[in-house]
């Protein structure tokens, strides 16, 4: 008996590296990647000093995305920003009591929400604040940009932030996994025009579909008669520089 099984796989060009997404046309482009932050805290000279609480999270344009670190075990209401942001909401977060001393704090985000989902490409801010007092503390924001190019921002001291250091470093992933564990392959990337795909899937043709960052459709086209381990070009020297969504698709014939 022979089956005929469609597979598909969904490629993000990106100026460093690919990534997967779930649908080309309607998906946000997602970039894999990692953020460091870090700050050196300076006592505000309060009533508690140097005791004070701290909290750094994350926040999108819509508000709150998680918190990364929060040392406030008692008198976290008075973490003013981030209680209004997080509801308190610790999930994923590193937490403990009140701080004793001014030091340097260091975190990590691997670029998910509070469900483990992976968030959207796009601006993202990192918040930072403490207290030692019952009374709104020093904070700051500092904002990035998520997605395929490297971020490294290094904020001017504030009078109880200093040494402020924001990295975001977007990962360079495998392209997936085809069928009977085979991988495909799009180079060179970062390319100027011509790019080549190196296909180990073998049918009777191969879909080409080209989308820039908005979802719309810039390139099109079929290639007949693909044998495993064929090499198969396309020129796209008149697109402008960009990050583009590479739709594969192929029809491939076996026997059961």
């Amino acid at each position: 008996m022979r089956n005929t099984s469609k597979f598909a796989v969904i490629l993000i060009v990106f100026i460093l590296g690919f990534s997967f997404i779930s649908s080309a046309q309607n998906a946000s482009i997602s970039t894999t990647g990692e953020l460091t932050f870090t700050v050196r805290t300076i006592t505000d000279n309060g009533t508690y000093s140097p005791k004070h609480v701290l909290a750094i999270w994350v926040e999108d344009a819509d508000g709150f995305v998680k918190s990364r670190l929060v040392r406030a075990n008692q008198r976290k209401q008075y973490l003013y920003k981030w209680m209004a942001s997080s509801n308190n909401n610790v999930v994923d977060a590193t937490t403990g009591a009140t701080l004793s001393s001014h030091q340097t704090h260091t975190v990590t985000w691997d670029c998910t929400d509070l469900t483990g989902a992976e968030v959207p490409d796009g601006e993202y801010h990192i918040y930072v604040e403490f207290t030692d007092k019952h009374a709104q503390g020093p904070w700051t924001m500092v904002t990035f940009i998520k997605g395929p190019d490297e971020q490294h921002i290094t904020p001017e001291d504030l009078p109880y932030l200093k040494d402020m250091q924001l990295d975001f470093i977007p990962l360079i992933n495998s392209i997936g996994t085809l069928k009977d564990s085979q991988n495909a392959l799009v180079f060179p990337n970062p390319g100027s025009g011509v790019f080549h795909i190196q296909n180990v899937f073998s049918g009777q043709e191969v879909s080409i579909q080209l989308f820039d960052i908005q979802g719309k459709q810039v390139f099109n086209s079929s290639i007949q008669n693909s044998t495993p381990n064929s090499e198969l070009s396309i020129d796209l020297s008149e697109l402008p520089n960009g990050t583009y969504v590479i739709d594969l698709r192929w029809q491939q014939t076996f026997r059961q």
